[in-house]
């Protein structure tokens, strides 16, 4: 078992949580949930021991705990020397092959070098690494972010079938429906708990915003009451009876003070909102034999595809099938080994790569939306504080010191500020907390004009208005 008492993590004066509990036990499988930045992934680190609490004490009872980050690399050998290598004994090695089998490794070949692995494949060998020392806790940060929906669902199994407890950060809805007993949030510095599902979570967390909201209102009409008190006895003639009655209404006043409770701040992007004026029947993009191979890797051959004026397209397949190839080619951003791409004429196409750039970028946040979007300097400043961008933030950090999740609300601040006839977006919701991919959801929905996303979380994609659905496997392109 796992447990923290009075758990308090602070960086400078910046309070992440303040005297939090938990427990960690029996089978349970626990989604950790947040915005980003208010210390989910500090949190893993602090019960791997990779961090020092500020305050209060984690205990861990005979356990041995894996730790699987949002971001791991692997040395350039073979799968089995670096497997061999975890070892605790050199004739355990029939344990690794009893390991692939498990994990439904099928294509595990012991001679691959581990960097020309899939993402699919790599979180395979890191969760063999780790059950090789037969972990009594698993800690997983944001572990379906690099795998496709094959990967997502036998993921989803194995953690449902995996008999010890498992803490996952997540921002996947749907992998948190399929998989989780329990929903801990952060939540004003605090660590709110949640029986039940993602959607269970929601349901309660509703309400429960009511109930902060209802004794928000209650506590300001005593307070109101209260003052209005004060300000009638002040008015009373001096004497012994108007000083006890100034201390009474003051004493009762720094006690509504002691137990305050604030007023609950959504504070998320309020809106995207991207305007089109493109007729429904207008040619948007037209792909004819289209071919592409790196060396002797076949990618894939003779693609056709044509799309019309307010479809909303999504493109799905596993890792490696080239569905960012196939956004490239359309983009212009590589040429094809044969067949054509035809752009309708006249069109504004919005694009959001998987890979943002940032190598150069050295001007500050608010000089490079000045650059891309022409937005006077006056208006800038507000416009972007509207994606929660702080003044420090636009005017001291360049696209460089940016998060990934605080570089996609960037783009969409472009997006929305400019007009579209066209999006190609290549995994916009990657690196997004829940509320702000919920913005993002709204925004493809309300958006009248054409939209080609590519994306693995099957929730955001239920929600975002698609029209129609397209698989890229094994070199072929198939309506679903």
């Amino acid at each position: 078992m796992i447990s923290g008492k009075n758990i308090t993590k602070k960086f400078d004066d910046r309070v992440l949580f303040s005297k939090i509990d938990f427990k960690l036990s029996g089978n349970k499988k626990v989604g950790l949930v947040g915005r980003n930045g208010c210390g989910k992934t500090t949190l893993l680190k602090l019960i791997v021991g990779e961090e020092d609490t500020t305050e209060g004490k984690i205990s861990k009872v005979a356990e041995y705990v894996g730790y699987i980050p949002q971001e791991f690399s692997f040395p350039n050998e073979m799968v089995g020397i670096y497997l061999e290598e975890q070892l605790e004994n050199s004739w355990d090695g029939y344990k690794i092959e009893k390991l692939a089998s498990q994990l439904e490794f099928t294509n595990f070949d012991p001679y691959q070098n581990l960097n020309t692995l899939s993402e699919g494949q790599k979180m395979k060998v890191k969760l063999i690494e780790l059950l090789l020392h037969d972990p009594t806790t698993l800690l997983i940060d944001e572990p379906t972010n690099h795998l496709d929906i094959e990967g997502i669902e036998w993921f989803e199994k194995y953690i449902k079938r995996v008999q010890i407890p498992v803490l996952m950060i997540s921002h996947d809805r749907q992998f948190l429906n399929n998989v989780v007993d329990e929903i801990w949030e952060i939540e004003r510095h605090g660590l709110i708990k949640y029986v039940g599902n993602y959607d269970n979570y929601k349901e309660e967390k509703y309400k429960l915003i009511e109930k902060w909201n209802d004794e928000f209102k209650l506590q300001e009409r005593k307070r109101a009451q209260l003052e209005r008190l004060l300000e009638n006895v002040r008015k009373i003639g001096a004497g012994h009876q108007r000083s006890r009655a100034i201390s009474a209404a003051k004493t009762r006043i720094e006690r509504l003070d002691r137990v305050k409770t604030e007023k609950y701040e959504n504070n998320v992007i309020e809106e995207i909102k991207i305007k089109t004026e493109v007729h429904k029947s207008k040619l948007m993009l037209r792909v004819s034999d289209l071919t592409m191979n790196y060396g002797d890797i076949k990618v894939f051959e003779g693609l056709d595809l044509e799309i019309r004026g307010g479809e909303k397209i999504w493109l799905f397949g596993p890792n490696g099938a080239g569905k960012t190839t196939f956004v490239k080619l359309v983009m212009g951003l590589e040429k094809p080994k044969r067949g054509e791409v035809k752009i309708g004429d006249n069109l504004r196409i919005g694009y959001f790569s998987q890979i943002q750039e940032t190598k150069g970028c050295l001007k500050n946040i608010r000089e490079e939306f000045i650059d891309r979007t022409k937005c006077f300097y006056g208006n800038s400043g507000g416009y972007l504080s509207k994606f929660l961008f702080t003044k420090n933030d636009i005017e001291l950090k360049s696209l460089k010191q940016l998060s990934p999740g605080e570089r996609a609300r960037f783009e969409f601040a472009v997006f929305s500020y400019k007009d579209y006839d066209m999006l190609i977006l290549d995994e916009p919701d990657n690196h997004l907390d829940i509320e702000t991919k919920e913005v993002l959801e709204q925004s493809l929905k309300e958006y009248s004009g054409t939209i080609l996303l590519v994306s693995h979380d099957r929730y955001f994609v239920a929600n975002s208005g698609i029209t129609s659905v397209l698989n890229l496997k094994d070199g072929e392109l198939r309506n679903c």
